[in-house]
């Protein structure tokens, strides 16, 4: 009589793999949750993507682009000038947005643009100072809550600029910020401690 042979079935390999596969799809999106600060420091290198973005289409395009902050709904959208003349009108309706093709992750109102990540806000939270020195007054720290660029993509009026802060819901802490300069250069910070890092 032979001795039964020691090891596993094949049916019995697949089942493991497949209570592993299970597991491992519910522990993993658990563990590499993103902390508030990670959530914050996200939402703000998009922000700075979508202005450099913004400003190459007004470029490309040879048109005036607006992006406008909405602080109340924590959104933001871009507007270009899409009449004939290129009169450099922009009068913020939907119809902008969409014929200029430009930012689309969400929606406001009807209007096409960016809502931002789940937590995170306009706001400077514990943030008492600006990165670009002198208080912190506003979340939207720009003249009249947007920013335009003209076909040249310099911020006009020229010289204009300012700041917008992020922060997270959670944690006044985690803040982070977009400044904008009149040249048109854009800067992520973050706040750590009392200060301001890039």
């Amino acid at each position: 009589m032979r001795l039964r042979e020691l090891g596993f079935t094949l049916i019995e390999m697949v089942v493991v793999i497949i209570l592993i596969a299970v597991v491992t799809s519910i522990a993993v999106p658990r563990a590499i949750k993103l902390s508030p600060m990670q959530q914050v420091d996200r939402a703000a290198r998009s922000l700075m993507r979508d202005l450099e973005q913004v400003r190459m289409r007004a470029i490309a395009s040879k048109r005036l682009v607006r992006v406008r902050f909405y602080e109340a709904q924590d959104f933001y959208t871009a507007f270009m000038d899409v009449s004939p003349d290129r009169s450099g009108s922009i009068s913020e309706v939907p119809d902008e947005v969409r014929q200029s093709g430009l930012i689309r992750r969400g929606s406001s109102s009807g209007i096409p643009g960016v809502v931002l990540p789940k937590g995170v806000k306009f706001g400077a939270g514990a943030a008492a100072s600006s990165p670009l020195g002198g208080p912190t007054a506003e979340a939207i720290d720009i003249e009249n809550a947007f920013v335009e660029f003209d076909a040249r993509g310099l911020v006009v009026p020229e010289g204009a600029g300012g700041v917008v802060f992020l922060m997270h819901e959670d944690d006044p802490n985690a803040v982070a910020a977009v400044t904008i300069s009149g040249a048109s250069a854009f800067r992520t910070w973050r706040f750590s401690g009392d200060t301001w890092v890039k």
